[in-house]
């Protein structure tokens, strides 16, 4: 499953081969297929086909960012078990089950299959595999068989990422700034517009070919990492690989909110859902920041990625300083012939070819 993963030419094409290799054992309709920042756990990418609409996506993202599904994928991921069924054949009475049952009952669908993608404790995502209403729900042995490959799919997902070799960034641009409103409005974006968002989107979110994305289809990545800002009133950061380079995008509240209506009123049914999933009962306003990734920021991620040590990362920090391999050696108590093997290590884990092409690549 890796080497396949390796060969995908974008996270489109990922997806649809792991959904390939997966049906096998587990037949379904549709999937999504979601990577995460290994350091923070936020979303870093997004495939899917067959899948819920714009709207239903965003209600699901509240839900599992603000932890009122039945067991959101950070439970997945800190368990023994790492898949769960939701839909037909696994209801309960609680709220939040109600939910996630009217959202994807709306939509179609009747069975979730959802597996959280985990490799030595380190969550590199998560796929959801769907069936249409009316079709048979995913039984516990499927479930069972699915789980089996929550590693061999995590594996998969870091391969991808790591596939291709480490390169500057050739698309530049200032940060982009997005504001959303209390009531999950976009109140507005800084002059640079929704440009660069849109270049990115085939790199960390599918748009459909010949079609101009609408406003909710090009703010749709933004979601997940709003509702989880309000949900902790801090600041939430992932750095998501595209084909363009690293790139960063964070979302922090705005301090005291800002005004706006109750949000979502399609969960009306539930009392507080219109206030949960609004913003009101959560938080207020979150600016959402995209740049490309300051080295400061990449770095842990990066390391996180492509296995590199505490000691080679720390022989990175020092050569972005602009430290000389026997200064570098002199400040950390190495052998200068040591830090030059540590440099070897990262050039060969990253795929870049020498020190200034590493700083290249990571500086904006």
């Amino acid at each position: 499953m890796p080497d396949v993963a390796a060969r995908a030419g974008g996270v489109a094409e990922l997806g649809d081969e792991l959904s390939l290799q997966v049906g096998r054992v587990v037949p379904h309709d549709g999937y999504l297929l979601t990577g995460f920042d290994p350091v923070t756990g936020a979303r870093c990418f997004l495939a899917c086909r067959n899948s819920y609409d714009a709207a239903a996506r965003r209600r699901m993202d509240s839900e599992d960012a603000l932890g009122r599904s039945r067991s959101p994928v950070a439970d997945l991921v800190r368990g023994a078990f790492p898949a769960v069924v939701l839909g037909a054949g696994a209801w309960d009475e609680r709220p939040g089950t109600r939910r996630l049952h009217r959202i994807m009952a709306a939509d179609s669908y009747g069975s979730e299959l959802c597996v959280a993608l985990v490799h030595r404790g380190v969550p590199r995502g998560a796929l959801v595999l769907l069936r249409e209403r009316g079709s048979r729900p995913f039984s516990p042995a499927e479930a069972t068989r699915a789980a089996d490959l929550a590693e061999p799919l995590a594996l998969a997902v870091r391969a991808f990422v790591t596939a291709r070799p480490l390169r500057p960034r050739h698309f530049r641009f200032p940060p982009m700034v997005v504001v959303i409103g209390a009531d999950d409005r976009i109140i507005g974006t800084t002059s640079t517009g929704a440009d660069p968002l849109h270049r990115l989107l085939p790199g960390v979110y599918p748009t459909r070919r010949g079609r101009t994305a609408d406003p909710a289809e090009r703010f749709g990545f933004l979601w997940h990492i709003v509702y989880t800002a309000r949900r902790t009133a801090a600041p939430a950061l992932t750095r998501a690989p595209t084909s363009h380079g690293w790139f960063s995008l964070q979302a922090q509240p705005l301090l005291g909110g800002t005004a706006g209506g109750a949000g979502d009123a399609g969960d009306a049914g539930d009392a507080g859902d219109a206030n949960d999933i609004g913003g009101g009962g959560v938080g207020g306003g979150v600016v959402v920041t995209l740049q490309p990734a300051p080295a400061a920021d990449l770095l842990p991620a990066l390391a996180s990625w492509y296995g590199i040590s505490a000691r080679e990362r720390t022989v990175v920090e020092q050569a972005l300083r602009g430290e000389a391999v026997k200064q570098i050696a002199r400040r950390l108590h190495l052998s200068p012939h040591t830090v030059n093997d540590h440099l070897k290590a990262i050039y060969r884990k990253t795929g870049v070819s020498s020190r200034e092409e590493l700083i290249a690549c990571l500086s904006c």
